[in-house]
Formats: structure tokens, sequence, C-alpha cells
């Protein structure tokens, strides 16, 4: 019996695969292209909880060989226990999850292995693979022999669209000249043409839009996996604007093209939900993790108002490279310990915000890499005196969202600042 070499396990596909973060969104184009090679997505999926099912359900399937019959049968379990409900037949939505995240993981591993190897082998050839519902487009392709580094093959390294199965081989000088020689050629091809043509994308879900997508690739399949997984790139926060440089400041930070520039109406407050200003920073973080039901030893995990889990733990308040002491930075910072007067005021930031976004940032400690960043926003006025709160936190694949910071900004212009946090894709919008 013949084996899918989809089904087969190898490192480098399951590399990939345990790589991404998990994302919740309302629809496949939430992210676009190369972001599928840094997140995990199920169209839909918009809970922490779920997905993590749905991860760990193909994860098996590909780490341990079962295929597709395996995990079927997940599926139908993790949607009864959480009660999803989803477009489509319960067949064709596992077969559709399934057959996208293996072999795209399958894609990848294979670009991964290839490239090892380019100096021995450094042609790759396209094969077609379709027979019952084959694409013109991609049987026109089928035999194509070009140098590996050609860029056609950042736009044509299958899956080339939904239920794709064309596969790339890679080639010796000898293979190769073989191979064209038989057709008549003296050298490799030329690449064929790209033709570019608009399609809506999105019509139901949450970011519809028009995107340009060479002819014969359906939308959000135009890139290259494994290249996308292996080389830094700029997984920016959603979206056809996402690929667009201009949208991306110096800091490589996204810029928000719709307008949120109105101000955030102020949460009034009375003075007694402020500390004592002579408070010591230990008592301060002491009160603010009661409020969670955590402690100086102990985290909690809390539940925002989208829905999401995040780890609420002293580390809010530890510099990075101190994590893992108490070593608060407040009090070691000059001139901070007037923040501690408005602690248990970021705890409300966090229980009952105003905004919550998500942004990805570039990494300053790893040069090329990419961390994903949740931010709790909140506006507070007090006697007359407007405060703002900004908590943020970031992911780790391995342990979900982990405080990074929580402050009162006191700058010069805190409301500018304020401002500026404002940036990637809105989560969340108390609306009373």
């Amino acid at each position: 019996m013949a084996v899918n070499p989809t089904q087969l396990p190898f490192k480098e596909a399951i590399a990939f695969y345990r790589d991404k973060i998990k994302l919740p969104t309302s629809g496949w184009t939430d992210i676009w292209e190369e972001q599928h090679s840094k997140a995990f997505v199920v169209a839909g999926a918009q809970s922490d909880a779920l997905l993590e099912d749905f991860y760990n359900a193909l994860q098996d399937a590909k780490q341990n060989g079962g295929g597709y019959a395996d995990f079927k049968e997940r599926f139908g379990q993790i949607v009864d226990k959480h009660g999803w409900s989803y477009n489509g037949t319960p067949g064709w939505r596992s077969r559709i999850t399934y057959d996208t995240n293996i072999t795209q993981a399958y894609s990848a591993g294979r670009y991964v292995q290839m490239r090892e190897v380019k100096h021995l082998r450094p042609y790759w050839q396209y094969e077609h693979t379709s027979i019952e519902h084959p694409r013109l487009e991609h049987k026109s392709w089928d035999g194509i022999i070009l140098p590996a580094d050609d860029a056609w093959f950042d736009t044509h390294m299958p899956q080339n669209g939904w239920g794709c199965k064309c596969r790339i081989h890679s080639l010796s000088s000898y293979e190769a000249e073989q191979a064209w020689m038989a057709k008549g050629n003296t050298g490799p091809d030329e690449a064929p043409k790209i033709i570019w043509e608009d399609k809506i994308v999105g019509k139901n879900g949450s970011n519809p839009r028009v995107v340009s997508t060479p002819e014969g690739i359906d939308p959000g399949f135009a890139y290259n996996p494994g290249k996308a997984y292996l080389e830094p790139h700029s997984p920016y926060p959603y979206g056809y604007e996402a690929i667009n440089p201009k949208n991306i400041n110096k800091s490589g930070h996204y810029v928000r093209t719709a307008n949120f520039d109105e101000p955030l109406p102020a949460t009034p407050m009375q003075p007694h939900w402020l500390n004592d200003k002579s408070i010591s920073g230990e008592a301060a973080v002491i009160n603010f993790l009661d409020f969670f039901n955590a402690d100086l030893n102990n985290a909690s995990v809390f539940t925002d108002k989208a829905g999401v889990n995040i780890s609420i733990s002293k580390a809010l308040f530890i510099e990075g490279k101190d994590k893992a002491s108490d070593q608060f930075k407040w009090l070691e910072a000059e001139g901070k310990a007037a923040r501690l007067e408005y602690l248990n005021l970021l705890a409300l930031s966090i229980a009952d915000p105003d905004e919550i976004w998500w942004q990805w940032e570039k990494e300053r400690s790893e040069k090329g890499r990419w961390r994903l960043q949740r931010r709790y926003l909140k506006t507070f006025e007090i006697s007359g005196d407007t405060k703002y709160a900004i908590s943020s936190f970031s992911w780790n694949h391995k342990t979900g969202w982990q405080g990074a910071t929580t402050f009162v900004p006191d700058n010069k212009d805190p409301a500018e600042y304020f401002a500026k946090q404002r940036l990637g894709r809105l989560v969340y919008k108390r609306t009373k």
C-alpha cells in the first residue's frame, strides 16, 4: 500500500509546525501569505483553548504519522468539546484544515532539506500530481526545471492553492541535463511569465479586501512557506496592508491606517484607589497581584475581555534580564517610584481595559526575530487629572501570554505617548 509522503514525519517539517505561534482569528485571511509560516490559525477559531486543541491534534498526526484518519476523529471530539460552530460540512472542514497545514509543513520541510544540498543538487523541478481535478496552469508547469535560486519559486512553491498536491524535486546537474536534453533543450527552462490579477478575499470575514495574486495561484498561497520560515521577515499584523512596506516605520512597527486619533473617554476614579505615596515597591506589587488572586510566589491565569488567557505574575514589574528574581525595576530606576502610586489603576487597565491591541515588534535582543505583543490601554480621570495606563504582554509559544511590563507614563507628553501605543490590530474595544 502506497504511503502519502506528507503523512511521514521528518524533523524539518515537524520543526516548521512546532515553531508556529497560535493566533485566534475570525478568518483565514486575517493573516496573509508569509505570516502563515509563523502563525497557526484555524479560520473562525477565536479561543486559545480551541486553537490549542486543534494545534495539538495536527502535531500528533504529523509527529506520529497517524494521518488524516486520526485527525478527523480528533476534530469531531474537539468540536463537541468546545461547542464550536463553523462553515462547511464536518468532513470537508476537517480535510481542508488537515491538508493545508500538513502539506505546507511538508513543503517547508522539503525546502529546508533542498537548500542544505543545493551545492550538490542545484536545480529544482516542478511536478504536477493531481489527476482527478487538475488545474490547467499547474499542469502547464509540470516538468519545468529552473535553477534553485530562481525567483519564480518565491511565488510558485507548492502548495499553490486549496487541495494542491504539486511538489518540487531537487536535481543534480547531471540529472537536470539529462532531463532537459530529453525535451530537446540545451539548458534549464525559462521561468513562466507571472501575470498578476486582482481578487477579493475575506468577503464573509472581518477584513474583506482586494489583493494581487499570480494567475493560477489561489489567493494567499503566492509565497514560499519554507523560505518564509527560514529567513527573517516581517509578519506584520494582518491583511493586505501588512505586506506594504510603506506601512512600516523606521522602528519596524506597523503604522495604522485607520483613524484612532480620537481620545478614549476617561473613566472617573476616586482618589482612594491610589496607593499611598510612601508605599514600598514590594507592597504595591503585592496589592496588584492580590487583585488577580496571585502573589509573589504564584502566578494566576486571568481571562481578559477578549476571552484570551494571560499570565499575571510579578514578572510584570521586573526587568527582562532579571525576570526570575525579585528585583522590581521601579525600586532601582531613579525617578520612577512615583508610578507605584498608580498600580491599582494598572490592575483595572487589564481587568477592564478601554482597548486591547496586538502588534508585531522587532526583537531588540535577537536580530532578525519578531515578537507578538498584546497591549491593554485605559484612561482614568482622578480629581480632574487624566492618567494613562499601559500594560503589555509578550507571546511565548510554550507558556502563552506572559507579562512584559505595566506602567503609567510620566514623560513630558503622556497623552501623545499613550496614543502611539494604539498600533497593530484592535482586538477589543469597550463600548460603555
